[in-house]
């Protein structure tokens, strides 16, 4: 056997010993969402996300606008596209799972266990959509220690309801998610308005 043929066959053996690795771990991670939530906790939590309110439609729009196929897409789907890109964009499970109070390191409200975001948004995803996802997300997103969910911050920024916003504002609120600010909405004088 030539030095080549070795090294070729040397190195899909490690392509599948990696694969079969990888592909293990994430279904043993699957499997170990009851470990730090119980069944109860997580029916009321998917309780929680299917009964928020929704956003008015234009709202959707502009978010898949913001991030494509963002409410289409699984969280696999997403770490999949990340992979091939520079960009991992959190899909509206994984940022509820996040916010929520079970994927806290050892009961610190102020320390994320990824490893629980991500399992807790695996089992979100069994039960509810990304829009659904996204709904409970604004709703209790904390844009800064005084203002919580998107009615609160439509108010104080807008002096508006939710649903009186123009697209401009509904986009403000977008460019807050990623950057939130008490004293004013991110600059976006840059960008070309339609």
């Amino acid at each position: 056997m030539t030095i080549k043929k070795k090294i070729l066959k040397f190195t899909f053996l490690i392509v599948a010993v990696g694969l079969i690795f990888s592909l293990g771990y994430y279904y043993y991670l699957r499997s170990t969402w009851n470990s730090f939530v119980t069944e109860k906790e997580l029916t009321e939590f998917v309780t929680k996300v299917k009964f928020a309110k929704e956003l008015p439609e234009r709202f959707y729009e502009l978010y898949e606008q913001e991030y494509p196929n963002i409410l289409t897409s699984s969280l696999n789907q997403q770490i999949g596209s990340g992979l091939f890109s520079k960009d991992f964009i959190k899909s509206p499970s994984l940022l509820a799972a996040m916010i929520s109070e079970y994927s806290r390191q050892d009961k610190d409200s102020t320390r994320l266990s990824n490893k629980k975001a991500y399992v807790l948004a695996w089992k979100l995803e069994e039960q509810t959509t990304q829009k659904e996802c996204l709904n409970w997300v604004l709703e209790n997103y904390k844009f800064d220690l005084y203002i919580h969910g998107i009615n609160e911050v439509s108010n104080f920024y807008f002096k508006k309801a939710i649903f009186d916003l123009s697209d401009r504002e509904l986009q403000d609120i977008i460019a807050l998610m990623q950057k939130p600010s008490i004293v004013n909405v991110p600059d976006r004088s840059n960008e070309d308005l339609h």
